[in-house]
């Protein structure tokens, strides 16, 4: 079987009006049953009447019965279950409107009905065919039952319902295909509000800035992942601000009262992790406002300022060490030689002695700056951390001859791997303990103890290394400057020490930072990968890799 009309609507659509358009027939259907059958034989004069209206209506209501069950159980597609139902629906309608009298009675009006449903969910060309075959059908209706005088205004009437009937089904056509596209067009706007929606809470989601939500209670609404390790990862039950980060409350509560930015940045306890927020107003719901909250992580944003410049300044300073080294090794042999003489009295070999300190304080200036540019690539491996501390701890004790109190580990009990080059990482470490004991100053004159403390921070998913002193720590104003090449606070550094150290990390993909640690003194923390952390590997290690006794410290820093 081939269906009259083609399907225009979306086929769900239309799957779901046959639900209503099924249940409608079967009410009218029913009516049409009970009505027939109890006051036909009043109502209807002749007698062959009543049969068609009986019969009309018992085939109207089995063929009610029929589409519907032919719809739930899907045993037709749509468009032919479509346009079958609705043709039956106008040739039996139309015989029962015949039986009770023609267009005098009110059943036009379900025949008008058909056939805007036909429009809506058909084509037009279907529609118009329905819309011709019902004004035939009351035409030839009005002139054989209304014969005589009586027949031009019978088909005139007629006439009025036929054109009534192309007036619906190009009015409802209309309506339908304007309704369809309309729905496309929410479709298509849904859809791409949805996607829209998606990468938008994408990139929130993989921002290196904290980015979260706070209502008018200080409760967090939303936060992205930055924000979550950030704030130390609190539960998800736990969405007070006032108690997971109370310096950040309180900074937003003066936000609030003056509306103006500070540009200080603050220290969140749980991380350690030094942020600079910044605050913004966004409407909320039930006239109440939420803040939307940004937090910029200012290791993240000091870390690249500094790789854009660590390369050019690495090829400088090679180049440089390469033109001056040349004549200070003229100027440091002619100072041995003159050294040698014995016509030199005392002030003139102290003059000498002078010459060749400085001399070679800047040959291990040379030295230190040459090594930036030759320093080989960095071989990672994974490593357990606790015996590599321990071990470098021991060496570090024997080699400088010091009692067990003074290097002290804070360290777990288990064992944790880690991704470092180990030779490289050890001078790191070793050039920054070096530093503490010839550079921290203790009140009393103690003597200098140092911490090395593992933690696990922003979800285990990176190990802190602390490496603690008992001194005074770093000035606040000269903080921003001990990783810089060249800057000391001593007469006799070189100012390379720290930088150097900070290269060595960076070589191992493990940042280098000073934190300020609560009643301690300085505290450099190099931030370690895990082996299962995200974009973690191992690189191929071929071969036997030799022990690399740690060297001592290359330069002195502050």
């Amino acid at each position: 079987m081939k269906a009259f009309g083609t399907l225009v609507a979306d086929e769900e659509v239309v799957r779901r009006a046959l639900y209503y358009l099924n249940a409608f027939r079967l009410i009218v259907s029913i009516v049409a049953v009970v009505v027939v059958f109890r006051f036909a034989s009043t109502e209807i004069q002749a007698g062959y009447r009543v049969f068609l209206a009986q019969a009309a209506a018992l085939t109207y209501a089995g063929g009610a019965v029929g589409f519907l069950v032919f719809h739930l159980r899907r045993l037709m597609p749509v468009a032919e279950l479509a346009s079958f139902s609705l043709a039956t629906d106008l040739i039996l309608i139309g015989l029962i409107l015949h039986a009770f009298g023609g267009i005098e009675s009110a059943l036009v009006i379900l025949l008008l009905f058909t056939v805007g449903i036909s429009g809506l969910i058909l084509d037009l060309r279907t529609t118009l065919l329905f819309a011709a075959i019902i004004t035939l059908g009351l035409l030839a209706d009005a002139w054989l039952a209304r014969p005589g005088t009586m027949a031009a205004s019978s088909l005139f009437q007629a006439a009025l319902y036929g054109l009534g009937a192309f007036g619906i089904a190009i009015g409802s056509s209309l309506l339908g295909r304007w309704g369809r596209e309309y729905k496309l067009l929410a479709e298509r706007r849904g859809l791409d509000l949805a996607n829209l929606g998606h990468i938008n809470e994408l990139i929130i989601h993989k921002l290196r800035s904290g980015v979260l939500v706070v209502d008018s209670q200080d409760r967090i609404r939303q936060m992205n992942e930055a924000a979550w390790y950030l704030l130390g990862n609190p539960p998800v039950n736990d969405r007070n601000l006032r108690k997971i980060a109370p310096p950040l409350a309180e900074r937003l509560e003066r936000w609030r009262k003056t509306g103006k930015t500070e540009d200080e940045g603050l220290l969140l306890q749980s991380t350690q992790s030094a942020v600079v927020p910044s605050m913004l107003t966004m409407p909320g719901v039930n006239d109440s406002e939420a803040t939307l909250i940004f937090l910029e992580d200012t290791s993240v944003i000091s870390r690249r300022a500094r790789d854009l410049a660590q390369a050019s300044l690495a090829r400088l300073s090679a180049s440089i060490a390469h033109e001056i080294r040349n004549p200070l090794g003229a100027l440091s042999h002619a100072a041995q030689l003159l050294n040698e003489s014995e016509d030199l009295n005392k002030a003139d070999r102290k003059l000498v002695d002078m010459m060749l300190n400085h001399a070679a304080r800047m040959n291990d200036i040379v030295e230190n700056v040459l090594k930036l540019s030759r320093r080989e690539r960095a071989r990672i491996e994974s490593v357990n951390l606790i015996s590599w501390i321990r071990k470098l701890a021991g060496d570090f004790r024997r080699y400088h001859k010091l009692e067990p109190g003074r290097v002290r580990l804070e360290i777990p009990s288990a064992s944790i791997m880690v991704l470092i080059d180990a030779s490289q990482l050890s001078q790191a470490v070793w050039n920054l303990m070096e530093n503490a004991l010839k550079h921290a100053r203790v009140e009393g004159g103690d003597p200098v103890a140092i911490t090395l403390r593992v933690s696990p921070i922003r979800g285990h998913r990176e190990i802190a290394l602390d490496i603690i002193d008992n001194g005074p720590g770093i000035p606040l104003e000269k903080r921003s400057q001990v990783f810089e090449p060249f800057f000391t606070t001593h007469k006799q550094g070189s100012g390379l020490g720290l930088y150097l150290a900070r290269q060595l990390c960076d070589a191992n993909q493990a940042p280098l930072e000073y934190v300020q640690v609560p009643n301690s003194g300085a505290c450099f923390r190099i931030l370690l990968r895990r082996p299962d952390s995200p974009g973690a590997s191992v690189s191929d290690i071929r071969g036997e890799r030799k022990q690399v006794r740690p060297r001592r410290a290359i330069g002195r820093s502050h």
